[in-house]
């Protein structure tokens, strides 16, 4: 019997505080034995991804994300308080009522500055749960997905500072200041490729899992201004270009994060068992898409555990 040297990669697809059901995905994955050859990383997925690829394990991880979320760093941080305006959690007519100017606070901010959380909450939050590390060092072979803001194209760094890299990853547009790369001004890598299975495939990946974080689609979409439909005609682009590139994934793994706000962070602690329960949904066609020897190999390590 000849074994091939097949790769296979992990596609991470942003999506704000909805990628850290990323975490569940790869504790099962962990549990089942299922190795990984690459991640590439879009936003959220490059934070996770680049965490995880850097050698972390999912329990540090976890464990950071906890005392960051218990911080007066974050207690303090515009990050926190941009999330409160969106959160689901049942507010009350006061509550309500400043949500609603707070809102309209931040939209009218991103009209005259680069961003509207300062760079250095954002940076701070990065250097919180990366180590400081070249992107060739990592343990798992890793690409973040960035976007050229000046020529438009689609931007996989492999190497160089991985906090950079993520940083670049995920500078959403109006929310965090774009950064700059030598000539290239970088932002969010969803620009042009929410789930990054073509960097995946480009980075050598013959088998592609990928995971999208996408939120359902509301029962009632409402527009009315200006905002309204800028808003729904980029997430309509998104979602055509997100569609296309799914096509060429071997697995698609969807956690069902309902229509949690990216900024929303009231709800992470649910969000890992929900990565976990789409694995696990998906654990048959995942198994059925890897080659051969790896499906030998994920059942010698099992039998060994056990």
């Amino acid at each position: 019997m000849k074994w091939t040297g097949k790769k296979v990669g992990l596609a991470l697809g942003g999506g704000g505080v909805r990628g850290f059901s990323h975490i569940g995905v790869l504790k099962v994955l962990e549990e089942e034995c299922i190795a990984v050859d690459l991640i590439v990383g879009t936003s959220a997925g490059a934070l996770i991804g680049g965490a995880y690829a850097s050698g972390q394990s999912l329990r540090e991880i976890q464990d950071k994300i906890d005392a960051y979320l218990a911080s007066s760093e974050f207690d303090d941080s515009t990050i926190k308080s941009i999330g409160q305006t969106f959160s689901s959690e049942n507010k009350n007519f006061f509550r309500k009522a400043q949500n609603f100017v707070m809102n309209r606070f931040w939209f009218a901010r991103a009209f005259y500055k680069p961003s509207i959380v300062p760079s250095g909450d954002f940076q701070s939050l990065i250097n919180y749960f990366i180590p400081d590390m070249d992107i060739r060092e990592t343990k798992i072979p890793f690409r973040a997905v960035s976007t050229d803001l000046v020529t438009g194209r689609k931007i996989v760094l492999s190497e160089g500072s991985l906090r950079q890299a993520i940083l670049a990853s995920s500078s959403v547009p109006g929310a965090v200041e774009p950064v700059r790369y030598g000539e290239l001004i970088l932002a969010d890598g969803g620009i042009t490729s929410v789930v990054p299975v073509y960097a995946a495939r480009e980075a050598g990946a013959d088998v592609v899992i990928a995971v999208t974080v996408d939120r359902e689609e509301p029962a009632f979409i409402n527009i009315e201004t200006g905002k309204d439909v800028l808003y729904r005609a980029g997430e309509i682009t998104s979602s055509a270009l997100q569609v296309r590139e799914l096509e060429s994934a071997d697995v698609i793994i969807r956690p069902q994060v309902g229509n949690l706000h990216w900024m929303d962070f009231t709800r992470i602690g649910e969000l890992v068992k929900i990565g976990e329960k789409a694995v696990r949904e998906s654990l048959k066609e995942i198994h059925a898409s890897l080659p051969l020897y790896r499906r030998l190999t994920r059942l010698g390590r099992r039998f060994i555990k056990k």
